[in-house]
């Protein structure tokens, strides 16, 4: 079974979402793992703390915290109900994980409330 920290490295995170409201998402960027869990700050200032846990060889369980508290003020997230909030909203997610050589690739579907988000991590070169 692999072990955490067969993910460490960098990742280009990028997502689609089906929101279709007023608010701008942004959560996409740049993120570093170390040992199955990753910090980093979003261009709107929201704060990502992330673990990777391998539920087998190709699949891993991601649980994310996004704390919107030190945004910018006109930056909110929604709740499970889809209502605009200032409060930590927690994201989980099943994850494929596919590898080549030092190559890898996350991809999964959270489902949020009335939200889903495709999500894919991939591992940039060193």
């Amino acid at each position: 079974m692999a072990i955490a920290e067969d993910l460490d490295g960098t990742y280009a995170v990028t997502s689609i979402t089906s929101y279709n409201g007023p608010l701008q998402k942004q959560s996409d960027g740049i993120t570093v793992i170390e040992q199955g869990r990753t910090n980093r700050t979003d261009e709107a200032g929201c704060e990502w703390r992330s673990s990777f846990v391998w539920v087998d060889d190709d699949h891993v369980r991601m649980t994310s915290i996004a704390d919107p508290t030190n945004a910018r003020a006109d930056f909110m997230l929604t709740d499970a109900g889809g209502r605009p909030t200032m409060e930590p909203q927690i994201y989980e997610s099943i994850l494929t994980v596919k590898r080549k050589d030092d190559r890898i690739q996350m991809t999964g579907t959270i489902d949020y409330g009335h939200e889903t988000i495709f999500l894919t991590m991939k591992k940039m070169p060193s």
